[in-house]
């Protein structure tokens, strides 16, 4: 047997795991083999301390194993791995995701003919499949009509509405916008994300940081662990003009007076100094974080910049659990109630119930650094208020 988790051979040891007749008879086991027949009521005392359990696929043509996993994520709330097991192919692997599934243990004899790179091509690929609908993992799913229909369009916008996060970057980074392309982070809390990502495709991306003088020294070792991990080779910090900082802010407590001017001064002046010398931009907005960006393009074509949204299906969820796969080390500060992080003045703790940016620019109307660029401008939004823009 093979496993295959997010598209990959895993090196992890494939034990069988015991059927539900010998759990039940057992009074320990953390995992657990079910027949696609199984009555889950029969399984509901056991569920607590189960880790994994193993849906069997008696051929790839009979589908209840699907049924399974959803009442099994559901109804019964089960967190734990939940694997597929049995003759599956390539062209289920999407629907496996989308039905809750976390990695697949294939026949032997089916993996000789349909390899690590046949399971890995299908999240890619937009072919029809057996299922009724088709899913790009960590984002919706779309009707197997309109993925096609996105992957044919002459419209380069509607093309990235068929990828999922990271064959949109490989799209832009190596061929639509090769050369031309740019990643500002803030080395925030979802940040180890996207860096993971580009580093994989092509870690000479520039990647651009506002160092500011005034982040939190986690946040700066943070920054200095994340670009040793990945190695990435063309991290640039941007720091203020020395001039302006030395007319403007020479005591550097400008924000204690005017916290709008003290961003312009340490933040939008010095991005969009080097910003705008790209075509596109990759930012980490989401379409889950506000009204206004239910719709939002995976690209954005419209204005002077081009902006490469690549995590716009994606959900806190989702954030957390590519981080856990991937085993990213997650911001210092998070631990400490810090939800969403900024400059260390303006920065505070968030109690729990609040809006995981209510601690930024605490006890004052601003609510955005003011980094957002329409018509040719870095300008405020109001629509962005209350958001998790990538500064």
């Amino acid at each position: 047997m093979a496993l295959l988790k997010s598209g990959r051979l895993s090196k992890a040891d494939i034990t069988d795991s015991p059927d539900l007749e010998t759990l039940l008879a057992s009074n320990s086991g953390t995992s657990v083999r079910l027949a696609n027949d199984v009555d889950l009521e029969t399984l509901a005392p056991r569920l607590s301390g189960l880790k994994t359990i193993e849906v069997e696929f008696p051929g790839y043509a009979d589908g209840r194993g699907f049924s399974i996993a959803r009442q099994l994520r559901r109804r019964y709330g089960f967190q734990g791995e939940l694997v597929a097991t049995g003759p599956l192919i390539p062209d289920q692997y999407a629907y496996l995701l989308q039905c809750g599934f976390d990695s697949v243990k294939v026949d032997d004899a089916v993996f000789e003919r349909q390899g690590e790179d046949d399971w890995r091509n299908a999240l890619d690929a937009f072919d029809l499949t057996y299922q009724r609908g088709y899913v790009i993992a960590n984002g919706p799913s779309m009707n197997v009509l309109a993925a096609r229909r996105a992957k044919r369009s002459d419209d380069l916008s509607a093309q990235y509405e068929g990828y999922d996060a990271r064959r949109a970057l490989e799209q832009a980074i190596s061929h639509d916008y090769n050369g031309q392309i740019v990643l500002a982070s803030s080395m925030g809390i979802d940040s180890a994300v996207l860096l993971h990502m580009v580093s994989e495709i092509d870690n000479r991306l520039p990647v651009l940081f506002l160092e500011t003088g005034k982040h939190f020294k986690e946040t700066l070792a943070y920054r200095d662990q994340l670009v040793a991990r990945f190695g990435l080779t063309n991290f640039q910090s941007i720091l203020p003009d020395a001039t302006q900082l030395a007319e403007e802010d020479p005591d550097g407590i400008l924000n204690q007076s005017d916290k709008d001017s003290c961003c312009n001064l340490r933040k939008v002046r010095p991005l969009d100094r080097e910003i705008t010398k790209y075509t596109a931009r990759i930012t980490g907005r989401k379409r889950y974080q506000t009204p206004e960006r239910a719709n939002m393009a995976i690209l954005e074509t419209g204005g002077r910049q081009v902006k490469l949204n690549p995590l716009a299906s994606w959900t806190a969820k989702d954030v957390t659990s590519y981080m856990r796969l991937h085993d990213l080390p997650p911001h210092p500060l998070l631990a400490l109630g810090f939800l969403s992080v900024g400059c260390e003045p303006c920065t505070t703790r968030v109690a729990e119930g609040e809006d995981p940016r209510a601690g930024r620019w605490r006890n004052s109307s601003k609510t955005e650094c003011g980094i957002h660029y329409i018509n040719g401008k870095w300008v405020p939004i109001e629509a962005e208020r209350g958001t998790h823009e990538v500064f």
